[in-house]
């Protein structure tokens, strides 16, 4: 299941980072720039507890829908597409099926 997006993401409160979306066996991976700094995430499967599409407008990046992972101890990750429309639902539909039900 290796495939790579390229995404911007809310790294924080208020702080936006660009760069690509990996899916790698067992685990995601976000690799790019927030700001000028180079960010990492790698965020296994097991550590989701739902992903969904966010169409609020607190859920949404730059007023583009969004892919919400909710994970199990820490706060949710909020990925939008750089490019293609379609990447955010086809992302919603490949890691709902990585949940551990």
């Amino acid at each position: 299941m290796r495939s790579t997006y390229a995404v911007v993401w809310r790294e924080g409160p208020g702080r936006l980072a660009r760069g690509k979306l990996e899916l790698l066996p067992g685990k995601l991976e976000l690799d790019g720039l927030a700001g000028s700094s180079h960010v990492t995430h790698e965020i296994g499967y097991d550590e989701l507890s739902g992903v969904h599409v966010g169409r609020s407008s607190a859920e949404r990046l730059d007023g583009h829908p969004t892919l919400v992972l909710d994970r199990l101890n820490a706060e949710p990750f909020v990925i939008a597409s750089v490019a293609l429309q379609g990447v955010v639902a086809e992302l919603a539909v490949r890691l709902s099926c990585c949940i551990a039900a």
